[in-house]
């Protein structure tokens, strides 16, 4: 089983880190590029207002069905889930026209942000029936599908001589995605109706079906989870919009906008780097689920993915500790030679270290919120999430309004770690978890172990041949990383080397 995960999330991920990477790192790099920080805040500011809401398009049902799909079979309850979805897809629609009347944002921009959100939510429903039915390569697939047709689309106006520029530049963009969402779920539509049907696992039977007032109050938990981590993950963009303090001559709404642009620069760095915790809590889910069910021991699982996320989440803070300048002028260079910008060019290069910061907590809450959400905890994350929404709208409001996209960045560090901690305690106490079969004293030794050579990276600032002495710093820390978190299974594997040679040759 454990192999088959193994060979299952390296499929997932390889297929991910193919196409997501190019459209984060090349095509919206290059719109922001042509768009400019204050046009392409604009289109952040929208996107976020509808992500913000986005999770009542899911309601926290694609966790409900994998994980019911995983332990029975099926989709038990089909119906309810359709007209539960239909219902919150009418107050998400009504919600996001209120808040953007009352911000006066542009509906041209909004209304096809809203119909990408209604297509990407259709294809998440679809993509959590394969995955409870656990069709992971048809996942694959259906995973980047969206997004490489939105690429191709993309290339095909740059390199027609054409760029992004203003309003019209920012529909083209928001076009492009509908298409590719539009091809994956007729995909998803292909691989449930065709491929689903050879591959149906046994079903359990169902002796008892519960009342719809029982189910609602069961599935109730996950529809408030998922909108309070919505919106201390997604509202900071709005928050910039409108508490940011003026700078460099830009005043009101176009400060709040242009300040939305810098801290996109370094989130979208932030959720290209997300993308493996993302579809390694996609396969937890439904293992995590079947296990519980069944009583079996999930510790295995656990403690692999947990050690994995940590070592991805380490290596990226310290480089952008490290490089995080020299990345972000390498893919912004143009924004900063010169001009009142460059001036933001330090500022920028702390959001990104926040923000890597916020990303190692956001690693491990995908692996600790996903065992959680197995075990059908759903009340207690709420709460969590409650909580985590206040902390965050309160040192937003605090942070914001002197240090603009910085402070949001702080207040995402803070958050995040809260969250991330609290959900690894409930975690540990669970009874499918043997805690004392881990070698948790690896995980303070690594971040301490980061620490000091981060501490021998701020002496050497100034040195000559510093680029070389910090890429060796580099080097070293991510070869101690590794070797603390998985240098048992390496020297078992350069052990019995010869073995498995042979048994795969």
């Amino acid at each position: 089983m454990s192999r088959t995960f193994v060979k299952n999330l390296l499929w997932l991920q390889a297929l991910n880190w193919l196409i997501k990477p190019v459209w984060i790192l090349w095509i919206e790099r290059t719109v922001q590029v042509q768009l400019g920080n204050e046009w392409y805040g604009r289109y952040f500011v929208h996107f976020n207002l509808g992500l913000l809401f986005a999770v009542l398009l899911d309601a926290g049902l694609n966790a409900y069905v994998s994980r019911e799909v995983a332990s029975t079979g099926r989709l038990v309850h089909r119906n309810r889930v359709l007209g539960l979805r239909l219902f919150f897809g009418g107050i998400y629609v009504a919600l996001v026209g209120i808040v953007a009347y009352q911000q006066q944002l542009d509906w041209r921009i909004l209304a096809f942000v809203v119909l990408n959100q209604i297509l990407a939510s259709v294809l998440l429903l679809m993509r959590a029936v394969i995955q409870g039915r656990q069709l992971f390569i048809s996942d694959g697939f259906l995973s980047v599908a969206d997004r490489l047709i939105a690429i191709v689309l993309s290339a095909w106006f740059l390199f027609g001589s054409n760029t992004f520029i203003g309003l019209k530049g920012i529909v083209v963009f928001l076009m492009a995605q509908t298409a590719g969402y539009a091809v994956a779920v007729l995909l998803g539509w292909y691989f449930l109706r065709f491929e689903g049907s050879r591959r149906t696992p046994q079903t359990e039977e169902i002796t008892e079906v519960p009342s719809f007032g029982r189910w609602t109050r069961e599935v109730i938990w996950f529809v408030a989870m998922a909108l309070f981590m919505s919106v201390f993950t997604r509202i900071d963009a709005l928050m910039i919009r409108n508490l940011s303090p003026d700078l460099m001559g830009l005043v009101g709404l176009d400060s709040g906008y242009f300040q939305a642009g810098i801290y996109a620069q370094s989130y979208r760095l932030l959720d290209a780097g997300l993308i493996f915790s993302t579809l390694l809590s996609t396969q937890l889910l439904p293992i995590f689920s079947k296990n519980i069910k069944e009583g079996k021991d999930n510790t295995v699982f656990m403690w692999l993915s947990f050690r994995l996320v940590w070592m991805v989440g380490l290596v990226a803070l310290f480089t952008a500790f490290i490089f995080g300048d020299d990345i972000l002028e390498l893919l912004y260079g143009a924004k900063w030679e010169g001009g009142p910008e460059t001036a933001l060019a330090v500022r920028s290069h702390h959001i990104f270290i926040y923000l890597m910061g916020a990303f190692v907590a956001m690693s491990s809450i995908h692996v600790f919120g996903t065992f959680i959400t197995a075990e059908g905890r759903m009340k207690w994350l709420t709460f969590l999430a409650l909580a985590a929404m206040g902390l965050n709208m309160g040192i937003n409001f605090w942070l914001i309004p002197i240090y603009g996209a910085m402070g949001a960045a702080v207040s995402a560090l803070i958050t995040q770690w809260f969250f991330a901690g609290a959900c690894a305690m409930r975690v540990w106490q669970s009874e499918t978890i043997k805690i004392q079969n881990l070698k948790w004293k690896v995980i303070p030794m690594s971040a301490f172990h980061g620490f000091v050579l981060a501490l021998g990276v701020y002496r050497v600032n100034g040195l000559p041949q510093r680029e070389i002495l910090e890429a060796v710093v580099w080097l070293l820390f991510v070869i101690g990383v590794v070797w603390m978190l998985f240098g048992a299974e390496i020297a078992d594997f350069w052990k019995n080397r010869k073995t498995l040679r042979s048994k795969f040759l």
